[in-house]
């Protein structure tokens, strides 16, 4: 068939018809598209890496526990003595009802309980994660001591949360469960005769401003430990988890021990001579500020996501520290300490195994910092006496300090690396106090404690 003019120009009709078709549909295809990449926003939404994940209770523990009977105290630091009675506390409590209580002296009844106090404060949305509230708000905001008082009748079931600083309380009504009731079914006595880590303590209170804290009447006696060390992972272990895209990942070496890795907007610095990683994370891109809402469950839970709490050896964890809060940087950092051997560790070095550091801003992680190695063994090589009550009070006494600003006390271990010995370091034990939100070694408050930063 002949091809006339009147065909070309039918045909041209068509093809420009399909043409604003399929251009009409692209438009709205444009217009209604979502791309489905992966949010960068902040690195808690990127791959796991690591070992096991554990419960917040095994992170979230008290530092001291203290026996109160007949207006005599026995104490503990141990972490294993401190468990076996915390643990039943967690699994069988469940909070009935709360009440508010501005009279502290009328809310403590130290003649029969237990006391558990932690190492910093712990807000009100962890103890919520902690133990079963049946219904309702928990209107005591922040708190580090927790009182359970006998529960052996079954009729006096109650739990008092102190606010030691501000020296506020909350009385909760609670159901217990059977292993709670039995811890007081037997003589305390025996108890504590039983338990050689379970010792004498006398009360001690700076001020009438500062609580009340309990130092053991006698001399406690602790081992030495000489320590080496392991990898606990490689460096590209956490490039993969820390980056949305680890194939826009560079590499700059800083000096010859030391890298920074970045994709442009995070940053990663390995130091490579003594295995330490500092991550930073770009700040939000909205420029009004937001206050944390869960900053403790939210940096326990990107640990746990991002090589965890635990270690090989059963008796060396990572446990709840401290939590700042800062107005003037509106950030939180919070720390987890290492435990071993049943005690906390720490370090004159501020790059050290002794903790893991994460800042958050804006419910975001902002910086998250921890050593890339881990305790290997432990030998113990002596036995070392720390001071009793009467000496500490000296100690105390004589330091060049405020007691108002005491808030803590425990017995831990500091890191001492001898050149001259083979192995990585030594673990001295040592009486530590925390004064506002820094711990120092007892021996060091007559200098002012500068080592480890007082404030």
């Amino acid at each position: 068939m002949r091809m006339t003019k009147k065909h070309l120009e039918t045909i041209k009709t068509i093809l420009l018809n399909v043409l604003v078709v399929l251009s009409l549909v692209l438009t709205w295809q444009i217009w209604t598209f979502e791309p489905d990449y992966e949010r960068e926003t902040t690195p808690s939404e990127n791959r796991t890496v690591g070992v096991k994940e554990v419960d917040l209770s095994q992170v979230v523990k008290p530092n001291q526990i203290v026996f109160h009977q007949n207006d005599s105290h026995y104490t503990s630091f141990e972490r294993e003595t401190i468990d076996s009675f915390y643990t039943d506390f967690i699994s069988g409590t469940r909070i009935k009802s709360v009440t508010m209580v501005d009279n502290i002296d009328s809310l403590i009844n130290r003649e029969e309980s237990i006391e558990f106090i932690f190492p910093t404060s712990l807000s009100n949305d962890v103890l919520k994660s902690l133990v079963s509230v049946a219904k309702g708000d928990i209107p005591l905001e922040v708190f580090d001591r927790l009182i359970v008082p006998s529960a052996q009748s079954g009729k006096n079931n109650e739990v008092i949360f102190l606010n030691s600083s501000s020296q506020i309380g909350m009385r909760a009504t609670v159901d217990v469960s059977r292993d709670m009731k039995e811890w007081f079914s037997e003589d305390f006595s025996s108890l504590l005769e039983s338990n050689g880590k379970i010792t004498r303590a006398r009360s001690y209170q700076p001020n009438e401003n500062t609580p009340i804290f309990y130092l053991p009447t006698n001399e406690i006696q602790m081992r030495l430990y000489d320590v080496r060390t392991d990898e606990l992972t490689n460096i590209d272990a956490f490039i993969t988890a820390l980056f949305p895209d680890e194939n826009a990942v560079e590499e700059n070496t800083v000096i010859n021990s030391s890298s920074l890795y970045t994709d442009g907007s995070r940053d990663l610095n390995y130091d490579k001579t003594n295995n330490y990683m500092g991550f930073i994370n770009p700040p939000s891109t909205s420029s009004k500020f937001v206050a944390n809402e869960a900053p403790i469950l939210n940096a326990y839970g990107f640990v746990n996501k991002h090589f965890g709490f635990q270690i090989s050896d059963p008796n060396d964890d990572y446990f709840l520290s401290e939590w700042v809060t800062s107005s003037k940087t509106k950030t939180d950092r919070i720390t987890f300490r290492l435990n071993t051997e049943g005690y906390p560790v720490f370090s004159p070095y501020q790059e050290d195994l002794d903790e893991i550091n994460v800042t958050l801003k804006n419910n975001e992680i902002s910086t998250y910092k921890r050593m890339l190695k881990v305790v290997q063994f432990a030998n113990d090589i002596e036995t070392r006496g720390l001071p009793s009550y009467e000496k500490v009070v000296s100690l105390l006494d004589e330091g060049n300090f405020k007691k108002s600003a005491i808030t803590n006390f425990t017995i831990g271990y500091t890191i001492d690396r001898d050149e001259n010995s083979n192995q990585d370091f030594v673990l001295m034990p040592q009486w530590y106090v925390k004064l506002n939100q820094s711990w120092t070694p007892l021996e060091n408050l007559e200098q002012g404690g500068n080592d480890f930063g007082l404030e």
